[in-house]
């Protein structure tokens, strides 16, 4: 027979357990077990299996996480706790949004109606969230960045957010992924230097705008499929403009300023930066730019090459390339893709984006 002070042992190991689930971590069945593999990143996990990554979710891994004293620093082997995709959705994308930055290990406060919450912290639709960030997903080597405003050059690290203007900067013998929260995905070779110029969504059209300075080295993107067709998504360089949507393509820029621009799915529009000057309106004078040399017609290339003048816009299939230079453009011929293979950058590219299949983000 149990006596009262049994009954009493069991209320408060009773209490205490349902405290724990309280205010502890999730339920086991609300929680997936990870277990890490080489090249794999927190961020890089969180876009596979939430389709997204920010603070918020941050904050949850740390805390779902206790025994792992920094989340930019994990390694193959190591078994992480993510919440579920169910969960996620109920406790991160109902919650007020915080500014993106650095979590400082503090958890979000739970259970506030939006009548308690402070000004200015109102719940934002993810529909506005999506394409204003690019996420640093993967490092090897010595990366840099160099945030808008700043004067300096600092590390890069895991997880790092950058927003519009940030640059970054791929050390020899290095390499880098970034994640836009588009699920557009980029990664650049060794001495290669991106900017990212604009980055913006207008939340009534979901009209996306991503625009990347690309001013020396190697980059591979991977375009994420836009919800709405007037779309853009540029990447500039010195001679050329490629645009795409739900693309896969390499652009590379030497020190000679030259545009390499290959296709290995979908299609890429090519534009001309410096498109010819048009007549200036009635009343005001024609204006001048600098100096240029002008091809006589006697001079002109022949046919596998066009003048920068006879060209807006070109469009590029699969598996066919064209080079760019500060005075013409070639015309575009096809590459042997399995030649192009034999180079590692391309086969580890394919690898990793054959292994990236996010789930649909959210809307």
């Amino acid at each position: 027979m149990i006596n009262r002070n049994s009954l009493r042992f069991i209320g408060y190991a009773l209490l205490a357990f349902s405290l724990f689930f309280i205010f502890g971590p999730l339920h086991a069945e609300e929680v997936q077990l990870i277990q890490v593999r080489k090249g794999d990143t927190v961020s890089y996990l969180s876009f596979k299996i939430y389709g997204m990554y920010d603070t918020r979710i941050e904050e949850l891994l740390r805390r779902e996480n206790p025994q792992v004293k920094d989340l930019n620093m994990i390694y193959a082997g190591q078994p992480l706790r993510f919440p579920a995709p169910e969960a996620v959705r109920e406790m991160v994308l109902d919650k007020p949004r915080r500014p993106e930055g650095p979590a400082k290990g503090t958890e979000a406060k739970e259970g506030r109606s939006p009548k308690d919450r402070p000004a200015g912290h109102e719940t934002m639709p993810a529909a506005q969230i999506r394409a204003t960030k690019g996420v640093i997903t993967l490092l090897e080597g010595q990366v840099q960045v160099k945030k808008a405003g700043e004067t300096e050059w600092s590390s890069a690290r895991p997880n790092m957010i950058l927003s519009e203007n940030d640059q970054i900067r791929v050390l020899a013998k290095s390499r880098a992924e970034l994640i836009l929260d588009n699920q557009s995905v980029m990664r650049l070779s060794e001495d290669t230097w991106l900017t990212m110029q604009k980055l913006e969504e207008e939340a009534a059209t979901r009209k996306e705008t991503a625009r990347m300075r690309l001013s020396l080295g190697k980059l591979w993107t991977r375009t994420a499929k836009l919800f709405n067709p007037s779309s853009r998504y540029d990447v500039t360089t010195p001679t050329a403009i490629a645009g795409v949507t739900g693309t896969v393509y390499q652009v590379r820029v030497a020190e000679d300023k030259s545009t390499n621009i290959q296709v290995f799915q979908g299609a890429v529009n090519v534009y001309n930066p410096f498109p010819p000057g048009r007549p200036s309106p009635p009343g005001q004078g024609t204006q001048v730019g600098p100096p240029q040399e002008v091809t006589g017609p006697g001079e002109v290339a022949g046919p596998a090459v066009i003048s920068r003048e006879e060209w807006t816009r070109m469009i590029l299939r699969q598996f066919q390339q064209i080079t760019v230079t500060d005075r013409d453009i070639s015309r575009p011929c096809t590459f042997d893709v399995t030649e192009q293979r034999q180079d590692e950058w391309v086969r580890w590219n394919e690898e990793r984006d054959a292994g990236f299949q996010p789930p649909a983000r959210p809307r």
